[in-house]
């Protein structure tokens, strides 16, 4: 693929409508792109409320200038979920006016099949999980991807997504970021008992939280040894009516029971990095939470047949249990017999996440390696402000 002539005036444009969810696995590297080149970088977003949380999420950084993707009138009306598509058909000509387009999720790969011109298309993925929607033929549509680790990369390269010189392993962008900024930060509970994050996924056909969700908190209750945050993927309570919302964060508890369902620290790594046992099923932040391999366990609910299936590769990180299991025991053996999954969960953690390792004391490191760098150097290679000689010598 030929890049764009080299120009001062070579636009990167960061396309940013999946949600403020995903911001930390892009964001970072288009706020790199615009301390490098000031007023080039454009980011786009679905809403005023995003557009406030990236400004948010940059704390007075670099953050390039960012433009609402408004819809007109008639096209609120649609449904929801057609929502992004329309965005992207109305927005197409904006968003294609640049040297090269960067974003988190797929569906921006529509601007490839509308009818004219369109830049080289650059993806980050928002997250490095293991679920089969994770390794799609949409890839195909993009001119390269940037990837968490070498997981990812051979995964889609076997699949025929993608080639070996169409991928890069940058490393994880978000991870990386949130544990170089990463401070002491004060206990999730100040009780001293150990905490529990329950993360359970947003999928129906994937998730606990309706088998097994209300039956952990009763159970933790009243056993009264452990602390328990119930952070659900955030797009789960999203599709929530108001008087369920309610319910569940009824079941809250002062001083041993947090439930949180989208705040900012559900997307922070505040849960992840400050809990003691993840509970869960398939959400990829299993993957953060193991930057400093922990106690995990899994529940089963549909009674799947994961024991071979890469698609289940987390749940060999501790137990599987089935929903109808006694929450209480489950949490016990986990802590237990943790030491039997140390070695695989930092052996399958350096094959996902690259780049990262661990100092004496467990304090994961990146060491000298920069995903955000890296990412941001392939950016500007394509968008012709780096020449690809170079890039490759860097």
């Amino acid at each position: 693929m030929s890049l764009n002539n080299a120009s001062s005036n070579a636009r990167i444009h960061v396309l940013a409508i999946g949600g403020a969810h995903q911001f930390g696995h892009f964001l970072p590297v288009a706020c790199e792109l615009e301390r490098r080149h000031p007023g080039q970088v454009r980011l786009f977003v679905s809403t005023e409320a995003e557009a406030a949380a990236a400004v948010d999420f940059a704390r007075g950084g670099h953050l390039p200038q960012v433009e609402v993707m408004r819809l007109p009138a008639a096209a609120v009306l649609l449904p929801a979920t057609l929502h992004k598509a329309a965005r992207l058909t109305i927005w197409a000509q904006r968003l294609r006016d640049a040297a090269v387009i960067l974003c988190a999720e797929r569906t921006s790969t529509m601007l490839k099949r509308l009818p004219g011109d369109c830049p080289p298309i650059l993806h980050i993925p928002h997250g490095a999980g293991d679920r089969a929607v994770g390794f799609e033929p949409r890839f195909r549509l993009f001119d390269h991807v940037m990837l968490a680790g070498r997981k990812d990369r051979d995964r889609l390269v076997e699949a025929g997504f993608v080639t070996a010189q169409d991928c890069t392993v940058t490393g994880p962008v978000k991870l990386a970021t949130v544990l170089a900024g990463a401070l002491a930060k004060p206990p999730l509970f100040d009780n001293g008992r150990p905490t529990i994050l329950y993360n359970p996924h947003f999928s129906k056909k994937l998730s606990s939280i309706e088998a097994f969700g209300r039956r952990l908190v009763a159970a933790v209750v009243a056993d009264g040894r452990y602390n328990l945050v119930v952070a659900p993927h955030v797009r789960l309570a999203k599709r929530w009516s108001a008087a369920k919302r309610r319910e569940w964060e009824a079941l809250a508890v002062a001083g041993q029971v947090i439930v949180d369902l989208g705040s900012p620290r559900c997307n922070d790594m505040t849960y992840t990095l400050g809990a003691d046992l993840y509970v869960g099923d398939v959400s990829s932040q299993v993957y953060e939470f193991l930057a400093r391999p922990r106690p995990c366990l899994f529940v089963d609910a549909k009674g799947v047949a994961w024991q071979d299936s890469e698609d289940y590769a987390m749940w060999h990180f501790g137990e599987v249990i089935g929903a109808d299991a006694d929450p209480v025991a489950a949490i016990e053996r986990a802590f237990a017999t943790h030491g039997a999954y140390v070695q695989w969960q930092r052996e399958r953690m350096a094959y996902t996440i690259d780049g990262i390792a661990w100092l004496a004391d467990g304090t994961p490191s990146f060491g000298a390696h920069c995903p955000v760098r890296e990412a941001a150097d392939k950016v500007e290679e394509f968008a012709g402000l780096k020449p690809r000689a170079l890039a490759a010598v860097a």
